[in-house]
């Protein structure tokens, strides 16, 4: 928590990254809040039930926090529930990558740093896996790129990064993309084909809506997107330190 930041009342909408229960039976959420970054909010006595909160504060439920700041830690007082993101239980596949997103938020950002270009890729990178027509691959490529772009270390997926001559196949390295004049120099990354590097692409560039339309048309090897996500995945963890 920033040392600055005065005691009072806080209201700030939020998601929460992660819960834990004391053996005393109070109750302890982290939670990624707009405007404060992700911190540690305290409710005595909820996980006995004498605070009763319900499913406010499973991992996955977005709403509007209300907190008392003290003078050393934070106290949830009330949640005012948006949506849970319950539907993704029902496979064991999707709360397994949701879940792999919010352990790489709680490793990957700063306590009591805002972050609030993260809540939007989070947000709607939890509405695409509840869609049936995205492949939950893409789904991942797409957080993990949207997230290193709101970063400014999202690898540019038109030009090489050695010559900048526009791309059509690619050699791909994590943090950047070669022609193959220039990825046969380097050697370095994975082999796309045109086909391969346009998918990507459209998967990481589409608005929301546009990719729900164009979601049938976006066909590529499930391996092919799984080992350039974890290129991204090493690049962030890399970078983040």
């Amino acid at each position: 928590m920033d040392s600055r930041a005065g005691q009072g009342l806080l209201r700030q909408r939020g998601v929460v990254l992660r819960r834990k229960d004391s053996p005393e039976g109070n109750r302890s959420v982290y939670v990624l809040m707009e405007n404060e970054g992700p911190m540690w909010l305290l409710a005595p006595g909820a996980a006995r039930g004498k605070v009763r909160f319900g499913g406010s504060t499973d991992p996955l439920v977005w709403g509007t926090f209300h907190v008392y700041r003290g003078p050393n830690r934070c106290y949830l007082r009330d949640v005012d529930v948006r949506r849970d993101f319950w539907s993704l239980r029902a496979s064991s596949q999707k709360i397994r990558q949701a879940v792999k997103w919010s352990v790489s938020l709680v490793r990957h950002t700063l306590p009591g740093h805002a972050c609030d270009d993260l809540l939007p890729v989070f947000f709607w990178s939890l509405s695409l896996l509840e869609e049936p027509g995205i492949s939950d691959d893409l789904s991942d490529w797409r957080f993990y790129w949207r997230w290193l772009r709101s970063w400014g270390l999202a690898p540019d997926l038109n030009r090489c990064q050695g010559c900048g001559v526009s791309l059509s196949g690619a050699f791909f390295s994590g943090e950047s993309l070669y022609c193959g004049k220039c990825g046969q120099r380097t050697g370095a990354g994975i082999r796309l084909e045109a086909r391969d590097l346009c998918v990507l692409t459209a998967a990481a560039y589409l608005s929301y809506d546009d990719l729900l339309k164009n979601a049938g048309q976006l066909m590529i090897q499930p391996e092919t997107v799984r080992s350039c996500t974890r290129l991204l995945e090493n690049t962030l963890a890399e970078r983040a330190g």
